[in-house]
């Protein structure tokens, strides 16, 4: 089969969630390299010429198109570059595919409906080109349900939210569960290297200013904690793009960080007496795994996809109220056969994920989808 792939968001140097989800598929891709598929990579001018040289050899060839803008990108470049390819299948993997026309079957991964979801949460505050882009992606993500042949998410929550806030039929979405994001090699030793200042124990969180991702509702539940448990245990949040917003809460033994290296947050990860993690919407929660990965008990919220995706091997917590997450935070702080009983339970439930699994799953869907349509036109 011949298989087109909207790679922008793999192919760069700095890569977020959907950039890693796409580099991981494509990495397990080109480790399989099944003789019976072939894939033509789709990128802008902002894919990185190291990332490209990757991906260079084995089952891809690699196109890079050119726009004036994200939106003509998408409509107009990407799929008539399917159409002059011949394609079996295009798999647009960014919540977003070409409405206009339809070069041949697509699939599209659609990781949730956050944007529908906003409103919720408070978080309205947004700047000029991020309402730009949401206003586009909130248009056409409609059409793209319908003009999609199969729809892939990343956990049974977001199926059924996407189904009820997209109006898709739940048998036209499949689930394909993500994995832990492999750490880069580094020849430097990050095991026991901390920021600086951070010392003793303490408990890590990735924090944010999406309102969602409930960062002031997990500082202000450690400024409820004994004066006594402060001084020994402190807490670390990193990747939160402006930590000034959230000066006037950071207490004694609070530490706020913008983004680290990768190799950085694995030790800050390691190193933690637990991982907690508040967040009230996700279409996955793969921190929640990556902790389990590093051997770290987890604390996390039992909503949305979070308590899926933590599937009885974390401790979880209301994250609207408070008191239970305080009382959950001096529970896990007090109790080392209980972080140890999450520690066991974390290492054998995350080795049920795997992005081998997933490529494979993936590539059924492909070979579903292409089957379906050769029995069509006959």
């Amino acid at each position: 089969m011949r298989i087109g792939i909207d790679a922008r968001y793999a192919l760069r140097k700095t890569r977020r969630g959907i950039g890693n989800y796409i580099f991981n598929l494509l990495s397990e891709f080109k480790r399989l390299h099944l003789k019976d598929f072939t894939y033509c990579l789709y990128a802008d001018r902002m894919a990185d010429t190291g990332v490209m040289e990757y991906f260079h050899d084995g089952p891809f060839e690699m196109r890079i198109l050119s726009a004036p803008n994200l939106a003509l990108w998408e409509q107009f470049a990407l799929p008539i570059a399917a159409r002059r390819d011949r394609l079996d299948v295009l798999h647009c993997p960014a919540n977003i595919a070409p409405v206009v026309f339809k070069p041949c079957p697509i699939v599209t991964t659609i990781h949730d409906v956050i944007e529908f979801r906003r409103r919720e949460f408070g978080d309205i505050r947004l700047t000029l080109r991020h309402r730009i882009s949401r206003f586009y992606r909130m248009g056409v993500l409609p059409r793209v349900t319908k003009v999609s042949d199969l729809i892939i998410t990343v956990s049974e929550f977001s199926r059924r939210d996407i189904a009820d806030v997209l109006g898709v039929p739940l048998g036209k979405i499949k689930v394909t569960y993500e994995a832990p994001v492999e750490i880069p090699a580094s020849g430097r030793d990050y095991t026991k290297e901390r920021p600086p200042g951070l010392k003793g124990d303490y408990i890590f969180a990735l924090g944010a200013v999406d309102k969602r991702k409930n960062t002031a509702f997990l500082l202000n539940a450690y400024n409820g904690l004994p004066e006594a448990v402060k001084s020994r245990v402190s807490l670390v949040v990193a990747g939160v793009e402006k930590p000034n917003l959230f000066a006037s809460l950071a207490g004694k033994g609070i530490h706020l960080y913008g983004y680290m290296p990768d190799e950085i947050v694995a030790s800050l990860y390691r190193n933690a007496l637990f991982f907690v993690y508040p967040s009230l919407y996700e279409g996955f929660g793969l921190p929640v795994l990556e902790a389990m990965r590093h051997g770290v008990p987890v604390l996390c919220s039992g909503t949305t996809a979070v308590g899926e995706v933590a599937g009885g091997a974390a401790l979880v917590f209301d994250p609207t109220d408070i008191t239970d997450l305080h009382n959950k935070m001096l529970m896990l702080i007090e109790n080392p056969a209980l972080r140890q009983e999450l520690v066991e339970k974390g290492n054998v439930h995350v080795t049920s994920f795997s992005w081998q699994r997933c490529a494979k799953e993936t590539l059924a869907l492909y070979e579903q989808v292409g089957k379906s349509k050769r029995r069509n036109r006959e």
